[in-house]
């Protein structure tokens, strides 16, 4: 079975999926590893991040802070300027993640929380005349899990 982590971040990736095909998006790149062409725009990025230092409870049960990013690439169209686009994505991936219907991410975890939200990058294509932009949001979701069990939710 995938550790409980593996298995946060599953969620969080198919919860951007529903984003994408609400916003219709080209894509969902995952920990992407080669550059981002302008192909795969309209696209929305998950970027898998560390847990913090394990907080010890009693019962051997530790809460845990995963943190991940997810950003969004746009391309300017006439149907809304960038700020439009890069705002829209913004409030969609918001309240996907933070849905105080399922804030716990299937059970899974405890809470999420968005952090920062980086400045909007906006400027010409390399290669065009297309404008480009985006933008990239922080998250972060608290679990707990028993010690010597990475795989089922604690406690």
């Amino acid at each position: 079975m995938a550790s409980l982590r593996a298995q946060i971040l599953a969620v969080v990736k198919a919860k951007l999926d529903a984003v994408k095909a609400d916003l219709e998006f080209t894509s969902v790149l995952v920990n992407p590893r080669t550059p981002i062409g302008t192909d795969q725009l309209d696209a929305l990025l998950l970027l898998h991040g560390g847990d913090r230092e394990p907080d010890w409870l009693t019962g051997s049960v530790e809460e845990v802070w995963l943190e991940f990013g997810v950003g969004w690439m746009v391309r300017e169209t006439a149907d809304g300027s960038a700020e439009e686009q890069l705002d829209a994505a913004f409030v969609a991936v918001s309240d996907a993640l933070t849905d105080p219907d399922d804030v716990q991410l299937s059970g899974l975890v405890v809470e999420i929380r968005r952090g920062a939200l980086s400045e909007p990058q906006i400027g010409r294509a390399m290669d065009g005349a297309d404008v480009l932009a985006g933008q990239f949001c922080d998250f972060a979701a608290r679990y707990m899990a028993r010690e010597g069990d990475a795989s089922n939710p604690g406690p």
